[in-house]
């Protein structure tokens, strides 16, 4: 078997494909070793071009309901497993040894069929729809790039459990934490509560439905929640700063200078920036199955570190639009090979 490491420099297309299935193929468990070898060029396929299995499958000469029967069958969290190994990668070129800054956020995968399929949640109305796959994430900022460290499928809306989740794996993976970020979505007294508990410090930006604030402000501040007793509120510190026409208002249990929480949360707003790049690497599918749902979205998670690694100190930055352009060629080419040998 010929590693990707041996090809020469200018066969940059194989080296970039052999590079992005070397990887896949620790994802899956198959018996069959060609039905594992079509399996994962399909669903790269698939993930590269953002389209359907079954339409990637017939483009590269292979049935796609066969394909789509062995996605069936392969569990979504030795996805994850896989996702902790490249993390390790990381950590080998030095570059999660400094306490970092967090950004836990969600992301939904809008939904158009069945509300009562499993995995399905309700949202805001985006796109047509109100129906969501919900995907809760734990991201690092490196070299301009977010890191995903751990991902968490959301099925209900215990925050608390969510962000304990993810912290957990953030912390096995033996990375420092020294701040985590929120956005509003994640206001609540419970998480708050937990959060100063665990001695864990915060920036979050929260909703503000009290009497009106002024720019500059910086005080103490005790949560009047309905129906909770006084030891059952929370208490943070509450900063406001103007960003353009907008009052931002912030809760955190830091001692930073309101300057230093807007240009600290600015790195939070970049998360939306990695969503956006993890969809360029999903596959398209209508299928119920949440199996098959999370198995997708792992995989897009896993292409868009993969990206991240590739380019972590490189002089020489690769795009997604050139990786996908690489990749494309490459798996087109040895199907091309295949089928000359089999004839």
């Amino acid at each position: 078997m010929i590693s990707y490491g041996s090809i020469p420099r200018t066969c940059d297309r194989a080296k970039t494909y052999l590079y992005l299935k070397e990887w896949a193929s620790t994802l899956f468990e198959f018996k069959n070793t060609k039905r594992k070898d079509a399996t994962i060029r399909v669903l790269l396929y698939a993930s590269i071009n953002n389209d359907y299995v079954e339409g990637s499958a017939q483009l590269l000469h292979l049935c796609g309901q066969t394909v789509r029967n062995h996605l069936k069958n392969q569990d979504p969290a030795r996805f994850l497993q896989v996702n902790q190994e490249l993390v390790d990668e990381m950590k080998k070129k030095n570059a999660l040894s400094k306490p970092l800054i967090l950004a836990i956020d969600w992301h939904d995968e809008m939904y158009y069929g069945d509300p009562t399929a499993e995995g399905v949640v309700g949202t805001m109305p985006k796109n047509g729809s109100c129906r969501a796959y919900r995907f809760a994430t734990a991201s690092v900022l490196l070299n301009g790039e977010r890191l995903t460290l751990a991902v968490d499928p959301m099925l209900d809306k215990n925050l608390v459990g969510h962000v304990k989740h993810l912290l957990e794996c953030v912390f096995e993976l033996g990375v420092r934490v020294k701040l985590v970020l929120f956005d509003r979505g994640y206001y609540s007294t419970a998480l708050i509560r937990h959060l100063d508990s665990a001695g864990i410090k915060y920036v979050m930006h929260i909703p503000w439905h009290g009497a009106p604030l002024k720019v500059g402000e910086d005080r103490i501040y005790m949560t009047s929640t309905h129906k909770r007793k006084v030891c059952e509120q929370a208490v943070f510190r509450l900063v406001t700063l103007k960003q353009k026409d907008k009052l931002l208002v912030f809760a955190t249990n830091t001692t930073l200078l309101p300057k230093r929480i807007g240009k600290t949360f600015r790195k939070r707003w970049g998360i939306e920036t990695s969503y956006r790049m993890i969809g360029l690497f999903l596959a398209k599918t209508t299928s119920k199955l949440y199996g098959l749902r999370k198995l997708y979205f792992f995989l897009a998670v896993i292409l868009y570190n993969l990206w991240v690694l590739r380019n972590f100190r490189r002089r020489l930055h690769v795009s997604v639009c050139a990786l996908k352009h690489r990749v494309r060629f490459s798996l087109v080419l040895s199907v091309l090979l295949d089928l000359e040998d089999g004839g």
